[in-house]
Formats: structure tokens, C-alpha cells, sequence
């Protein structure tokens, strides 16, 4: 009996399950992907706070910038202490608002954001940034309910 001694038994690598290895990952790629794009696109609901302690000294006043819910900007025209309304004059240019308001106070009084939880976040944090920018290092957000933002309306 003869042995043949020059079989075919070649070690070699399968090229079917690498190709199938490669179209997964591919598909998990895409998947995980579109999976992102999906999660910015998530609605948030800020929960409401129940108390908050004050970050500002009690003889400091803080400027407000308030956002009303038609993407407008305004600050505070006036305080009446006996019924305790505040009244709004609107804010044409932000940047300009905050080197006047750093001329006339420096940059080292607090700075305050208001605006109601129907406005998107992203909004508010793309104002928190201006201000940031602006050298308002004492800058923070309350969110909350709408105050009202009237325009002040001038006497003929």
C-alpha cells in the first residue's frame, strides 16, 4: 500500500466568515449612527425646583436678561416694590447690551438668565455662552415660570 504523501491540506483562513464579520460591524456602524442623530432630537422636560439658595450677596443686585417664549430678549426696565411687577424693555442687540453693561458695571456683577421651561435649552445655553464670552464670569440660568414681558410703553 502506497501513501501519498502530497496531499492538499493547505492551513489556510476562510474568507466567508471575515466577510461576514465585516458587513456586521458595517451595520452596527450605520446603526449606532443614526442612533445619534436620533438623540439630539429627544424632547426635554426640565423638572421643577422645589428651593434654591441665593449664589449673590444681599446688597448685590444682579442684572437680568429675561428670554420671552418668541425668542426675544429682554432686561428689566423697572421694579414696583408695592405690587411687586417687574417691568421688560426689549434687547435689540445682545453683544452690544452686555460691553455697555460691562462699561457702566463691570464685569464682575452677576448676571442673570431668565426664561420659562417652554424655551429650548439650547437657546438659553447659547445666551449663557455669549455672556460667558463677554467676561460675565457670575453668569446663571433660572428657569422657571414666564414672567411677564410687556414692552414698556412711554407716555406721549
Amino acid at each position: 500500500m502506497r501513501i501519498d504523501l502530497e496531499e492538499d491540506n493547505e492551513i489556510g483562513v476562510d474568507m466567508a466568515p471575515l466577510i461576514d464579520c465585516v458587513f456586521l460591524l458595517l451595520i452596527f456602524f450605520l446603526v449606532t449612527t443614526m442612533m445619534k442623530k436620533w438623540e439630539t432630537q429627544i424632547p426635554l422636560t426640565l423638572p421643577e425646583s422645589t428651593s434654591s439658595l441665593s449664589t449673590s450677596k444681599t446688597n448685590e443686585s444682579s442684572e437680568v436678561i429675561a428670554l420671552g417664549i418668541d425668542k426675544t430678549l429682554y432686561t428689566v426696565a423697572g421694579r414696583n416694590t408695592y405690587t411687586g411687577e417687574t417691568t421688560y424693555k426689549p434687547i435689540d442687540d445682545l453683544e452690544r447690551h452686555l460691553s455697555d453693561l460691562k462699561a457702566a458695571r463691570g464685569s464682575d456683577i452677576p448676571l442673570e438668565i431668565a426664561a420659562d421651561r417652554s424655551i429650548p435649552v439650547k437657546r438659553v445655553i447659547e445666551i449663557f455662552d455669549i455672556c460667558q464670552l463677554s467676561g460675565f464670569k457670575q453668569t446663571r440660568v433660572r428657569l422657571g415660570s414666564r414672567p411677564n414681558m410687556e414692552p414698556e410703553v412711554e407716555a406721549p
